[in-house]
């Protein structure tokens, strides 16, 4: 690490040699910065796809298991329909038998009628006239059946109808949710697909990344061997040339808010090998205040109640030292 006086710093960093290597420094650090945001965003947009793909995914799998369900509703209502469909069957067969009895009967009642039309005898009119209306009880009885019947055969029917209508609605209803769970299934691979896509990305991004931290670390060795200094991440140092307690400090960055100063980057600042940039004071010739001679400001610094305000100043109660 060279000795320097402030004003041959000065001039080194007013230097074409410097300005070359803060410049290729500058563009490693951008390169740095952006590859390292864009590896941060590719993995977080990765991550968000991979959820996004998982939720697709299981509202597919709920999708493909309420189409199971309505295809076993569909099932269960076309076999209701055929149970009422046999029993429609079996019932027209019973209709059909008591038809055959009805018509029997009416046929007796139209001979009962004729004979009594046709007999002379008031004696065996008498008794033919009783064995009709016993016919004719016997066929309003049996003439109920029929229709009764008849009427259970038609509901049969019509319930075997709606549970027809009802088992293809089910199965029209299973199909469209298939349908759509395959579409979402198709969509989670497409996401799965784009997360694996950007993780690529974040990797080739992170390479990139890896290979502009390379690029700064063999800038900041050149630092070392071409300009003398001690080379670290955010200042390069060198030593003081008329005070061997003292270094300069020469910021890389811009930090507002870290430091006991507003930092700028290629500012120069003056430091102790006991605070080095802990605390840091303005350049200047000859030498510098130091802990050695007195000089209280970092540790007023550190304890005072706010950057800026020396202990007693502006405080309540506060006593100066």
């Amino acid at each position: 690490m060279k000795a320097l006086s402030l004003t041959e710093l000065r001039d080194l960093l007013q230097g074409g040699t410097f300005a070359a290597w803060w410049a290729e420094l500058s563009r490693a650090h951008v390169e740095l910065r952006d590859a390292g945001a864009r590896h941060r965003e590719l993995l977080s947009q990765a991550e968000l796809m991979d959820l996004r793909a998982e939720l697709v995914q299981r509202t597919a799998m709920d999708a493909f298991s309420d189409g199971g369900l309505a295809e076993e509703e569909a099932a269960r209502a076309a076999a209701r329909a055929q149970e009422l469909e046999n029993r429609a069957l079996t019932l027209v067969g019973h209709y059909e038998e008591q038809r055959f009895r009805t018509s029997d009967i009416w046929y007796r009642l139209g001979g009962s009628e004729r004979s009594i039309e046709e007999s002379a005898d008031a004696v065996a009119r008498k008794a033919l006239e009783k064995q009709l209306q016993a016919l004719q009880q016997e066929y309003a009885v049996e003439d109920r059946k029929r229709d009764r019947l008849w009427a259970e055969v038609e509901e049969a029917w019509e319930a075997a109808f709606e549970q027809s209508l009802l088992a293809h609605e089910h199965t029209d209803r299973s199909r469209r949710i298939r349908k759509e769970a395959e579409r979402l299934f198709e969509e989670a691979e497409d996401r799965k697909q784009r997360s694996r896509q950007l993780r690529g990305e974040a990797e080739a991004a992170d390479r990139e990344r890896g290979a502009a931290g390379d690029r700064q670390a063999k800038l900041l060795e050149r630092a070392r061997h071409e300009l003398g200094c001690a080379a670290g991440e955010r200042f390069l140092y060198w030593r003081h040339r008329e005070d061997k307690r003292a270094a300069f400090a020469v910021a890389l960055v811009d930090d507002a808010e870290a430091y006991n100063l507003p930092v700028k980057a290629l500012s120069i600042y003056a430091v102790g090998p006991k605070r080095g940039v802990a605390f840091l004071e303005q350049p200047r010739e000859g030498l510098a205040r130091t802990v050695e001679h007195g000089d209280r400001r970092f540790e007023e610094y550190l304890l005072g109640p706010r950057q800026g305000v020396r202990r007693g100043e502006g405080g309540n109660g506060g006593t100066t030292p």
